[in-house]
């Protein structure tokens, strides 16, 4: 109950709008039942998910398909972790250019086996309940957040620099109704800065490591903001 609670409070906090019924699960038949369609159906279009081995209605199994990319920038050594992540940036943009969704973009939901990425974790009933733009809005920032501790060190300009990684892979491919990063961005960049002014108040809170990894992501996106919106406009 309680992480389902989280979970659904942060997805409306950023404006995700994730009704209830699709974080609080309780019937764990129709769940697997759900993830075996996804994973059926993704790799019926191509996409790169875990083989199904099998399913009897009570447990799905599946095969391997190669270590986590939080795994593999965990071991790998920091000057090359930024190329990766926006790789899987730019990877992501693609799979959603196909008319695709994830639900659970976190890099730990993520694989790299040195030349492919491919995805797990596809539990998260959002479609179709939630426009596809929305959801997909919401993958970006799942890898974005995942990706945090490893950006931190790299600056808030590696945040830059993943985010452009996403933007022009859908407009490359002329896909009119890709959503709209920069302006998904905006709307969340003032209720993200209200998060870091609070914790201020609270000295223990404000120099956490997390707070701090956010704060490096919260430059990054207004960076990103500033650089995608016409000169007139400004951030409020």
């Amino acid at each position: 109950m309680g992480k389902s609670l989280s979970i659904w409070l942060f997805a409306h906090f950023v404006g995700v709008a994730v009704p209830w019924r699709a974080v609080r699960q309780t019937d764990g038949a129709a769940l697997l039942a759900f993830e075996h369609e996804r994973l059926m159906a993704l790799a019926a279009a191509g996409e790169r998910v875990p083989p199904v081995l099998g399913f009897d209605g009570f447990a799905l199994q599946t095969g391997d398909i190669g270590p986590t990319l939080d795994h593999v920038l965990h071991r790998m050594p920091e000057p090359e972790r930024l190329a990766l992540m926006c790789a899987a940036s730019a990877d992501l943009a693609a799979f959603h250019a196909r008319g695709q969704w994830h639900g659970g973009a976190q890099a730990r939901n993520l694989t790299w086996d040195g030349r492919h990425f491919a995805r797990l974790d596809f539990e998260e009933r959002l479609q179709p309940g939630l426009p596809l733009a929305t959801v997909q809005m919401y993958d970006v920032l799942q890898l974005l957040l995942s990706l945090a501790r490893y950006l931190d060190v790299l600056g808030s300009q590696a945040v830059l620099a993943v985010l452009r990684a996403y933007s022009p892979s859908a407009e490359a491919r002329g896909v009119s109704t890709a959503p709209d990063l920069s302006e998904f961005l905006r709307r969340l960049l003032p209720r993200l800065l209200l998060v870091s002014r609070m914790a201020a108040w609270s000295s223990r809170l404000d120099g956490s490591r997390e707070l701090m990894r956010l704060r490096t992501v919260l430059e990054g996106i207004a960076a990103f903001v500033r650089q995608s919106q016409p000169a007139a406009q400004t951030l409020n």
